[in-house]
């Protein structure tokens, strides 16, 4: 029976300790929580692959395992990590959503963000244009929620205790805006077993990207699946960052 792999090139997903997949807010150390990350490539165990310890019967390992890739703000590069399916969730579970103002959060404002994310269309390519990392607004959009007592004392009464819950974004993992700046096809080899079952998916075009690396003060380049970019703005700004596409009138 071929196996089916439940993420493709592109999605969106963490690691299943996210716990914004629990809750709404972050509680503790923000440093903790991991990021979410966008899937370069499929590879699917053969049956050969050891998955049960033989000496004690318990599941060690998977047939199928994603190569994910992140940001790492405080290096500024990407990066990426090899994980098996199960310890992974889709970014669709997740509890994100816009802060605004006093305003009450409903729960149609957690769905918005992540319908909107739903939506993306992988980035075309266009020589000198901005593009964004996928998981851009996720991040910047994440918060932390946390409690302090704080001591209230009126005239001729014994102090007051009373808690107070305050809300902050947490940007770890936010990325820069990147410009396109390289193209290539991948040749798609060993993609397949011998005896013709699927060995890995990957992405048929890889963008390079060009950014500034402020922990290096330098600029950096990487290839990266054009799957894993967006060029919709995420977030508006006063001008737009790429100008509109001449239309022909003259057919008119």
């Amino acid at each position: 029976m071929a196996l089916e792999n439940k993420f493709g090139i592109g999605d969106i997903v963490t690691f299943k300790t996210h716990p914004l997949l629990y809750d709404r807010y972050i509680k503790g150390d923000g440093k903790l929580v991991p990021p979410f990350m966008v899937v370069k490539e499929v590879f699917f165990e053969d049956k050969k692959k050891k998955i049960v310890d033989t000496s004690n019967g318990k599941t060690i390992a998977e047939r199928i395992k994603y190569t994910c890739v992140f940001f790492d703000d405080n290096k500024s590069e990407f990066k990426t990590v090899v994980v098996y399916e199960t310890m992974l969730n889709g970014f669709k579970n997740f509890y994100i959503s816009r802060m605004d103002g006093e305003k009450k959060e409903e729960d149609s404002d957690y769905d918005s963000v992540i319908d909107e994310v739903s939506k993306y269309k992988d980035s075309s390519y266009l020589y000198g244009n901005i593009v964004y990392f996928k998981t851009k607004k996720l991040e910047i959009l994440k918060k932390r929620s946390s409690v302090k007592n704080e001591s209230i004392t009126k005239e001729s009464d014994d102090p007051i205790i009373e808690k107070r819950e305050t809300f902050q974004y947490v940007v770890n993992y936010a990325t820069p805006e990147f410009v396109l700046c390289g193209y290539k096809e991948e040749l798609g080899e060993d993609l397949f077993y011998p005896n013709g079952s699927k060995k890995k998916i990957i992405s048929k075009i890889l963008y390079k990207v060009k950014w500034f690396n402020s922990n290096q003060m330098k600029f950096s380049e990487d290839f990266l699946p054009m799957e894993c970019f967006i060029d919709k703005q995420p977030f508006p700004t006063l001008v737009p960052h790429n100008p509109k596409p001449d239309v022909d009138t003259s057919k008119a």
